[in-house]
């Protein structure tokens, strides 16, 4: 009787066994010369992104001063730039919740990695989203910024046991085929890069950047125009995970904000003048109010009295953050001044309002209304569509 429950038992144990191993089965795990072999593939691959990187920017800057850190009196923007500096900024974007934006997805496997098993990779599979944001308004240019995120299923998400590792990325466009592209988690960058391996904790989202080097292994991606990303994870057999991107070109359905008014910005200080008419313009500026996320947007418009004599103007309004106009600006003139300081208080009196909207970062709309007859200044009211800024960059940084 013994002897039959003990064949009894271990029968089950073996059966349990057998179970086991095919439930084992059902997940993939690599270990030994495979994940061996695996790691060398991702090291390689890291390896060739940091050549990129090491050629592209010296590791000091010859120019800096010799009091403890660089000092650069005249920043240059980065010549590889996938997109202006206003166009983005940080933190990134999740993708976007509206159907009619144009988004390019797809499951895909990941080699995944647990904590607690250092010699042996898992896979996990996750979505990869890109979609692109309109850099350019009111329809004067197709150009964006295109992005991609790695989003980690709910069940997964925050999961730092076992979480996937960054894959590989190649992009192929044009006669370019899977060449390294840069891939950075933060904007307006020129080193930052995602490497191969890096964990995937939680979901992100990715800038795509070009490498600022001539080298062979990379190219200089226009991503308004059609390309694949690649992804590997870098398994035996692994012949990437393809997403195609067509070429960016917005309507009004699509992608609305690009045929909208730029949001008012920092990026629109300088000077505007109709190029018709020369001896007359305005500076216009944009300041960040301490402490709050508004903006104070401050004009002076340099014209003429009734007697063809200068006159100035001047008028200021507060904006929120990501305000697109139309700023009305209440507007003033000075008057019983002097020159050089050779006065006391001069009398400040209200003009009237000045109206400004920007379809795009050098052209100009405002309207105005308002009166300085009392003192032979100018009166009137009127709209005004042709004034222009010069397309010069501030400081190496340009706006579209």
């Amino acid at each position: 009787m013994s002897k039959l429950r003990l064949g009894l038992v271990s029968g089950l144990l073996l059966f349990g066994a057998m179970l086991a191993l095919q439930a084992s089965a059902a997940e993939t795990v690599i270990t030994g010369v495979a994940a061996q072999q695996r790691g060398e593939s991702a090291a390689k691959e890291n390896a060739a992104a940091r050549v990129l990187i090491g050629a592209s920017t010296p590791k000091r800057d010859a120019n800096g001063t010799n009091e403890g850190g660089a000092k650069d009196l005249s920043p240059s923007a980065n010549r590889y730039r996938a997109y202006a500096p206003s166009c983005l900024h940080y933190p990134l974007p999740a993708p976007p919740s509206s159907s009619s934006t144009p988004v390019y997805s797809r499951r895909v496997v990941l080699a995944a990695k647990d904590i607690n098993f250092n010699d042996r990779f898992y896979e996990e599979t996750v979505t990869v989203r890109l979609w692109r944001i309109p850099c350019s308004s009111s329809g004067q240019f197709y150009d964006a910024v295109t992005l991609i995120a790695i989003d980690r299923d709910a069940a997964n998400e925050g999961n730092a046991v076992r979480y996937p590792l960054f894959p590989g990325l190649r992009l192929t466009q044009g006669s370019s085929s899977r060449k390294l592209v840069r891939v950075a988690d933060e904007t307006n960058t020129v080193v930052s890069h995602s490497y191969a391996d890096e964990p995937l904790v939680n979901s992100t989202t990715y800038v795509l950047e070009n490498f600022a080097t001539n080298s062979s292994s990379t190219a200089f991606f226009d991503f308004n125009n059609a390309f694949t990303v690649t992804l590997f994870n870098f398994f035996q057999g692994d012949n990437g995970q393809d997403i195609a991107v067509p070429t960016y070109n917005p309507t009004s359905a699509t992608y609305p904000t690009a045929f909208q008014n730029i949001p008012v910005t920092g990026y629109l200080t300088g000077n505007w003048f109709d190029p018709a008419h020369s001896g007359e313009g305005m500076l216009i500026q944009v300041f960040d109010l301490v402490g709050t996320t508004d903006k104070l947007f401050t004009f002076a418009w340099f014209t003429y009295g009734v007697d063809r004599l200068p006159f100035w103007l001047f008028g200021s309004a507060r904006i929120t953050a990501g305000a697109r106009g139309p700023i009305v600006a209440d507007t003033i003139y000075n008057s019983n001044g002097g020159f050089a300081g050779d006065f006391g208080n001069a009398a400040a009196t209200r003009w009237g309002t000045v109206t400004f909207e920007f379809p795009n970062c050098y052209s100009m709309k405002f309207s105005y209304n308002g009166s300085a007859a009392a003192v032979g200044g100018p009166s009137g009211s009127g709209t005004r569509d042709t004034w222009r800024r010069r397309e010069i960059e501030l400081n190496g940084l340009t706006c579209e």
